[in-house]
């Protein structure tokens, strides 16, 4: 099983911010349900998410985003976020 995530962030056009791409050990992420984590080895899953994100990048770091909605996207250890509404 791999160690880390390939992530890569795309904002909406009109949200004026930069996409990325980071590779992380772990995201904490929420949906309607609630809270949850996306590890190494987690199995294919899409969902619309709300709120944040917290990413804990492999050097041990933790960067935190916050944006209206998106979606996201997991498969073969590659997440893919689609975001809208990007708050400072």
């Amino acid at each position: 099983m791999a160690e880390s995530l390939d992530v890569s962030v795309i904002w909406h056009y009109f949200t004026g911010a930069a996409n990325f791409t980071v590779l992380a050990s772990a995201i904490t992420l929420e949906n309607r349900l609630g809270k949850f984590d996306i590890l190494p080895g987690h199995a294919n899953f899409i969902s619309t998410i709300y709120g944040s994100i917290v990413v804990s990048t492999v050097n041990k770091g933790t960067e935190v985003y916050f944006f209206q909605r998106g979606v996201v996207e997991v498969s073969a250890n590659s997440v893919k976020l689609f975001l809208e509404g990007k708050i400072d």
